[in-house]
């Protein structure tokens, strides 16, 4: 099945973990000044996870967060919640008759601290986490989705509660994967492209639930970014000079829609903003893949892309000009801000920097005036 997170233009890689040392939080106001072309981006206050080897991959309108982290005495991650009410995040665990060796992955949140995401413990079984740490097994529970399904993951929830995801399953139309969306009980199939589309990937839907995105393929081409308004699939454009490989990876209520473009001419993933039928490339980063992940309300885009000295810097995009976050926090923080996943509508910012050590630590960026 295609990879289809958001939080990353490559596949994710599980890893064991080697060390799981707690260091103390970290809250530094942020001091450096903006140069005259960036004047319009706010300056930030970083709160860095008390803990080493984590990642921050959503946050909500409230502040809660999820992400993934350290599972005691198991020697390997876990996703978890971590909201406002509590300094100690609640661990997202598997279904009870999957433990052992499944994993689970927590893809997205709502400001009631709805988790969505999936199980793997061979197959992908989408779950939903209300706020607590017992799943309910969407395909196990929705006859909508295990008749047509033997694989669903679950990728995106509003505040309406309405999921969007997809599903792998044999069917009369052969082996192909189905974007589906899930109101209370009700599963509805998603179209896919005309001319012999085989497979969507319903990634992000907005808050009003109009405007559905995601990529999919047809029987010539992969990774067609496209969009469902009101049911109805589209295609978004690509840049010019390139034809296939696109995604879009989040969505506003305005139906502005962000996410990454590869070209022909350097094979590299450029971070896109697609508005009012047009695509534009967001320009940050200097050889390697970028991306754009995430777009709040007011059109402030996250990301994250390769630069000039190597690895990735976490990106904010805002009134036309992309800026690097690291410099908008003060030197001396002992991180490197390596990947924004998540901004909400007050423009908090949540993502994953890189101490000294090249070990991870999620972090926030709270925006000071």
């Amino acid at each position: 099945m295609p990879e289809h997170t958001r939080h990353a233009w490559t596949a994710r890689v599980r890893r064991q973990l080697t060390a799981t040392a707690a260091a103390a939080g970290i809250a530094v106001a942020a001091v450096v000044a903006a140069g005259p072309a960036q004047a319009a981006v706010p300056q930030y206050k970083l709160t860095l996870s008390p803990t080493v080897n984590t990642q921050y991959t959503a946050i909500n309108n409230n502040g809660d967060i999820i992400g993934e982290g350290p599972r005691a005495g198991t020697g390997t991650t876990a996703p978890f919640l971590l909201t406002t009410r509590s300094s100690t995040p609640l661990p997202l665990d598997v279904p009870a008759n999957q433990t052992g060796s499944a994993f689970a992955t927590a893809e997205a949140l709502n400001n009631a601290d709805t988790v969505v995401g999936e199980s793997d413990n061979g197959n992908f079984t989408a779950l939903k986490w209300p706020d607590s740490s017992t799943p309910t097994n969407l395909q196990a529970t929705l006859p909508g989705l295990s008749s047509r399904f033997f694989q669903t993951q679950a990728t995106d929830i509003n505040d309406n509660g309405l999921i969007v995801g997809f599903g792998e399953g044999p069917g009369t139309r052969g082996d192909t994967t189905i974007g589906f969306t899930i109101q209370g009980s009700t599963v509805t199939l998603l179209p896919e492209l005309p001319n012999g589309g085989v497979d969507s990937h319903p990634i992000a839907v907005n808050a009003a639930g109009t405007t559905i995105v995601g990529d999919a393929d047809d029987r010539t081409r992969s990774g067609v970014p496209v969009e469902w308004v009101n049911g109805a699939i589209k295609e978004l454009p690509f840049l010019p000079g390139s034809t296939t490989i696109a995604k879009a990876l989040g969505v506003n209520n305005a139906g502005q829609a962000v996410g990454a473009d590869t070209l022909e001419s350097d094979l590299d993933a450029h971070a896109v903003l697609w508005s009012n039928g047009t695509v534009t490339d967001l320009h940050f980063g200097a050889g390697g893949d970028a991306q754009a992940k995430s777009i709040n309300t007011a059109g402030v885009v996250v990301g994250d892309g390769g630069v000039a000295e190597g690895g990735g810097h976490a990106f904010i995009y805002r009134n036309g000009v992309a800026t690097d976050l690291n410099t908008l926090i003060p030197a001396g923080s002992g991180v490197t801000l390596d990947t924004a996943s998540s901004i909400n509508d007050h423009g908090v910012i949540v993502g994953t920097a890189l101490n000294a050590r090249g070990l991870t630590l999620g972090f926030k960026l709270t925006p000071v005036q």
